[in-house]
């Protein structure tokens, strides 16, 4: 019987020195896109489309300011959930909750490199354009989750510029690239009514975890004070609330035991009840409502053109009372 060889077979395959393929990035893709396959408002899409009926992008161009528009949503979405400790997203389980935090870390990351690759195809000021914008919206988090590490309440006005960063950010980026692809009304005005919008979504966003049941179901019961996030109710109730320090002690409780019992977040809406802060905020919400219209009539009337996707937006937003 012959002895086993000691020696290596040279005819063997030798991939470290083949020129191999690159790997696929569905593996990678994978947290972002099952996000993106939840259900959606698609609410920057319809946008997109409002913001056209004046500009008239076209269409090929229209569709990458979409896919990177989406892009980004869906990449702050899974890095919301994890700074935020969110479990939940839309009624299922957060992305690092199926792929876990390094994937889904590394996957948001791709997906935001993908959509300067994307924005390349459209023109060097749509790059300057999201670089520029996409560092307010990472400024406008930094000082929100600074806040809630901190334990340290900011004040109105405070929240509202973190807010012009971090949601406005995204209505911004959808309406200057639109704008940078104009054939028509290059010129026209729309970032103060942008700027408003986004003030409007993100602060009925807020008042509707605490209000709506719906919001319940898709990312549990009253899940910003778990997160410690200062709303606007919150952030009023601090300020008006005879039982101000009732809140912040257990505001206080949150950050040592990670969550609050039902029963202490129920302890913090009493609170808010007694200072009609839930009130303070629809009073808020109406007021910039009324504000948008105006701004939307001064804008038609620039354009020579009423925007009836537009209007129709502002309509859905309109918070029941």
């Amino acid at each position: 019987m012959q002895a086993p060889s000691n020696q290596i077979n040279l005819g063997t395959p030798k991939p470290w020195l083949e020129k191999l393929p690159i790997l696929s990035d569905e593996i990678v893709r994978e947290p972002c896109d099952y996000i993106g396959a939840l259900p959606s408002k698609k609410t920057l899409n319809v946008l997109i489309d409002g913001l056209n009926i004046w500009y008239k992008v076209p269409q090929p161009q229209v569709d990458i300011i979409k896919s990177v528009c989406e892009l980004l949503h869906t990449a702050s979405l899974v890095m919301d959930d994890i700074e935020d400790n969110s479990d939940l997203r839309r009624g299922e389980p957060a992305a690092h909750m199926v792929f876990g935090t390094p994937q889904s870390i590394n996957s948001a990351s791709y997906a935001f490199m993908k959509c300067f690759q994307q924005t390349c195809k459209l023109s060097l000021s749509a790059v300057t354009i999201l670089s520029e914008e996409l560092a307010k919206v990472h400024v406008g988090q930094g000082y929100d989750l600074h806040w809630t590490f901190h334990g340290e309440a900011p004040s109105e006005h405070d929240y509202i510029r973190m807010v012009d960063g971090k949601t406005g950010g995204f209505f911004t980026i959808a309406s200057l690239l639109m704008k940078d692809q104009a054939t028509q009304n290059e010129d026209l005005n729309m970032q103060d009514l942008l700027l408003l919008i986004g003030r409007f979504y993100q602060i009925r966003d807020d008042y509707m975890n605490l209000a709506s049941q719906d919001y319940t179901k898709a990312k549990g019961h009253l899940s910003d004070l778990d997160e410690g996030k200062y709303s606007l109710a919150l952030i009023h109730a601090l300020n008006k609330s005879p039982e101000a320090t009732k809140v912040k002690s257990l505001l206080a409780l949150r950050s040592r035991q990670g969550s609050l019992s039902v029963e202490q977040k129920d302890g913090i809406m009493r609170s808010l009840a007694k200072s009609r802060s839930m009130e303070y905020v629809l009073e808020v919400l109406e007021e910039l409502q009324n504000e948008m219209d105006t701004r939307l009539k001064d804008v038609e009337t620039q354009a020579g053109e009423e925007n009836g996707i537009l209007r129709a937006i502002l309509a859905k937003l309109r918070v029941p009372r």
